[in-house]
């Protein structure tokens, strides 16, 4: 009986910390960070903190699904920058929406040919994102001359600036709009549970009659678009694409979220909404960092710190679920 209890107590504690975790860390965050500086706190910095974490929290999303499948991609910071600088050298000519449209449609093209390396080729997923960082940042380098495209385009620039009836940002509502559309993927539709079975044993998957590979392409094709979808953000808000500066350090942040929401490396096991609340927790501790003027490389020393403390806790949690080795 009391092995019994201990077994019925560590599966409440896990399942509490499954539902509860993520909330109470933000939560501290918040309370810390707001009585350090009080300026964190006012209405102004927090609103603004929820728009700029869909830079982050965007992309999140894509790199969900490629880590349910077992795989990742560290190669999309410099593919934001890619994407961003290619997308808005055709505004001048084009105008703002065929430029977005070409970011996204460039963006899917990318994510989908590191799923073709990863699954045609057979190229471990760590070796063909690696090459890729090089090659993106590099092609962008040289597409630019290394000299940032400046953005003007109204439809460009609200996109990261905007406000929904001049109060709500509209990267927000973007931002809430594409984990809508990732939820509905994920939860409702048979796409998602293939990327489900794919993560949970692709032997097993492909013996009953998924296709693995196509899965395998599909996400690194998703990552591509939403990473697409956050170059924009990002670009817009900082007014220019700057070959050399967006994106820098973007996988790491990605990734930090990802994990810390509850994703499991292994593969199968994934919260979008624990990605969006680690978003978040990431952008937030970010910013009062930066507004207690910590010098910029112990907020990356932090960053690293806060991902092996993300992987800490997904063990710890899966361990009192009973659920074995994360």
């Amino acid at each position: 009986m009391d092995d019994f209890r201990f077994r019925k107590v560590k599966q409440n504690l896990g399942v509490f910390w499954g539902n509860f975790g993520l909330p109470l860390i933000f939560i501290v965050i918040v309370v810390v960070f707001s009585l350090s500086n009080p300026s964190f706190a006012t209405s102004y910095n927090i609103l603004s903190n929820f728009g700029f974490a869909a830079y982050v929290g965007i992309a999140a999303i894509g790199m969900t699904f490629v880590i349910m499948t077992g795989n990742f991609d560290i190669s999309i910071g410099s593919m934001l920058a890619l994407v961003a600088v290619l997308g808005s050298s055709f505004m001048p000519k084009a105008g703002g929406v065929i430029g977005v449209a070409a970011t996204l449609a460039i963006a899917c093209f990318l994510g989908f040919i590191n799923g073709i390396f990863v699954t045609k080729l057979r190229i471990p997923a760590f070796i063909t994102t690696l090459g890729m960082l090089f090659v993106f940042r590099a092609l962008a380098f040289i597409y630019t001359n290394n000299v940032p495209v400046y953005i003007s385009d109204r439809f460009w620039l609200y996109i990261g600036n905007g406000k929904l009836f001049g109060v709500i940002p509209f990267p927000i509502l973007l931002m809430g709009v594409c984990y809508l559309s990732a939820y509905l993927v994920l939860r409702k539709s048979p796409v998602g549970r293939y990327i489900i079975a794919v993560g949970t044993n692709a032997r097993a998957a492909a013996l009953s009659g998924i296709n693995v590979d196509n899965i395998k392409i599909l996400v690194f094709t998703l990552l591509g678009l939403f990473v697409g979808i956050s170059s924009i953000v990002n670009s817009a808000n900082q007014g220019a694409a700057n070959p050399g500066l967006m994106g820098q350090n973007f996988e790491f942040q990605v990734i930090t979220a990802v994990v810390l929401g509850g994703t499991a490396l292994s593969g199968g096991n994934g919260s979008l909404g624990g990605s969006l609340i680690a978003a978040l927790i990431v952008t937030f501790l970010s910013n009062g960092m930066g507004l207690m003027q910590v010098n910029s490389y112990w907020q990356l020393v932090a960053t690293g710190l806060v991902m092996i403390f993300a992987v800490s806790l997904n063990k710890l949690k899966f361990y009192l679920l009973g659920q074995g080795e994360y």
